[in-house]
């Protein structure tokens, strides 16, 4: 059985794997692109290796990898919050939501701490993940967030 995560969404309730793999995942606006003339999407995030964690009250032991995540069929591309000038600094993935819209059927979000989202315009879902490179012990862990007054629990 291959260490790397491989999935495909081709609707929300996938998309919604997806978003939880790429929980507190990292990224840096220069690795992420929009192709139009391709209708494509596509970042290369540093994952947390949740899917591989014996204990999952503790961050001891956690690993990441590289994903490379690539939506296609995108119409458009809109964001707020970002700073184009920034283009090394890492942004931290909440969550990837999505909702109707008007023009284009779907608008899938992708939902970063600090106020950024950058939202894809579709009219079908159409995204996959695809881990690259070694797993490696994590430089930061989701765990390094927490201040003082958290209680670190195991998931419902």
């Amino acid at each position: 059985m291959s260490e790397k995560l491989r999935l495909k969404a081709t609707d929300a309730e996938d998309l919604a794997v997806i978003a939880a793999c790429l929980q507190d995942a990292r990224v840096c606006l220069k690795e992420m692109v929009f192709q139009p003339e391709e209708h494509r999407f596509a970042a290369a995030f540093t994952r947390y290796r949740r899917e591989r964690q014996k204990d999952w009250s503790s961050c001891e032991g956690l690993t990441e990898c590289l994903a490379a995540v690539v939506f296609d069929d995108i119409a458009e591309v809109k964001y707020r919050g970002l700073d184009g000038s920034q283009l090394d600094k890492e942004m931290t993935l909440l969550t990837i939501a999505t909702e109707p819209g008007r023009e284009h059927l779907i608008h899938i979000d992708l939902v970063f701490e600090g106020d950024v989202q950058i939202q894809l315009r579709t009219d079908r879902i159409s995204c996959r993940l695809d881990d690259f490179g070694e797993p490696r012990p994590c430089r930061v862990t989701p765990c390094d967030h927490l201040g003082e007054g958290w209680i670190r629990s195991a998931p419902a």
